[in-house]
């Protein structure tokens, strides 16, 4: 398990397996997740167990969990304010410290993040909350054929709305995965959130289709090799930007606390000029620029104290014309870019 938890995601099927969707209010702390940003926190959660590092890009992320590039940013910066850090490598992230297991959780197969099921217009894939809606059914039911439940408590405890709930179960229905069947003989279909219901799932179907997914994985599509090879000049890039920055920071470490304070203080005061600068406040500015000034210099006098000049807090790119951002000024692609064969694109 913890092999493949350290393999990640690749071309679609390195993951672990699964990952974990824990049910215990407050597991990551007071902050408030949206749905989406619990399914990005849950992976990172299951991807870091048993000491392990998650290891990928933002487009990975992006990529397998169908959600926008800025919510993954977003989650990424929540996850480090919980109980996340950096790792060691660009693009890795470990848990601050081992997290008690969670009271209630259930397991998430992750080959129903590819998969595609026969339906009327061909075939469909799942959203990620038709997802978890079907994986706690089917955790509910390994040990009975039928479970009984509201939509009501299902909503309760995956921390949806009912209405996101019946969506879900209304589409799972019709893919013919879920077969639902009201307590009350006079009702086709539960209208009422708080209306217990029996649900069964359709377990030769699911294998049937797991069985083609698990197939189709293993020949990546177009657009597959086209994500990899973008995630590959991601991880270049980053490796470069780590290097370029690797002499500042040694310098910052060895300075410590006295620079942090010079830096935070022109922090404060360029935000506070930026204000000035919106109201107008022309003589504030001239104020706070010439602080601004003594600031620097002090910093200047520091670092020559010590054998550095503020060159040396600057990054270090090896391509000048990129900077190591992999684009030229104008957008285009720099060709300083080495894929991982080795040559050029």
């Amino acid at each position: 398990m913890a092999k493949l938890q350290q393999k990640l995601n690749r071309s679609g099927n390195s993951h672990a397996g699964y990952t974990i969707r824990v049910l215990t209010r407050g597991f990551y702390g007071a902050a408030r997740l949206s749905a989406l940003e619990r399914v990005i926190t849950n992976a990172l959660y299951s991807f870091t167990q048993r000491g392990a590092a998650a290891d990928f890009t933002y487009y990975e992320i992006c990529r397998r969990y169908n959600v926008s590039y800025a919510t993954v940013s977003r989650t990424i910066q929540k996850a480090l304010e919980l109980c996340f850090k950096r790792g060691e490598k660009p693009h890795s992230y470990e848990l601050e410290e081992e997290l008690p297991a969670p009271e209630r959780y259930f397991y998430i197969p992750d080959w129903l993040r590819f998969a595609e099921f026969p339906s009327e217009n061909g075939s469909e894939d799942l959203t990620n909350v038709q997802i978890e809606v079907l994986s706690y059914i089917l955790h509910q039911t390994r040990k009975l054929k039928n479970w009984t439940s509201t939509q009501a408590n299902i909503a309760r405890e995956l921390g949806v709305a009912a209405s996101t709930v019946s969506e879900a179960i209304s589409r799972l229905e019709k893919l013919k995965i879920l077969e639902v069947k009201c307590s009350d003989p006079l009702h086709t279909r539960c209208a009422n959130h708080y209306e217990r219901a029996s649900y069964r799932i359709d377990h030769a179907l699911l294998k049937t289709v797991r069985e083609e997914t698990e197939q189709h994985l293993k020949i990546p599509s177009r657009a597959a090799k086209l994500a990899d090879a973008r995630t590959d000049r991601e991880r270049f890039y980053a490796n470069r930007q780590c290097l370029a920055n690797k002499h500042a920071d040694s310098v910052r470490k060895a300075l410590g606390e006295d620079l942090e304070e010079f830096e935070r203080q022109l922090r404060i005061l360029a935000m506070e000029i930026g204000k000035a600068l919106a109201r107008k406040q022309m003589d504030i500015v001239q104020r706070l620029s010439e602080r601004r000034l003594e600031i620097s210099e002090a910093r200047r006098k520091f670092l020559l104290e010590y054998g550095y000049t503020e060159e040396d807090l600057e990054p270090r790119p090896i391509c000048k014309l990129c900077g190591d951002t992999g684009r030229l000024p104008g957008g285009a692609l720099c060709s300083c870019y080495l894929p991982p064969t080795g040559g050029n694109p």
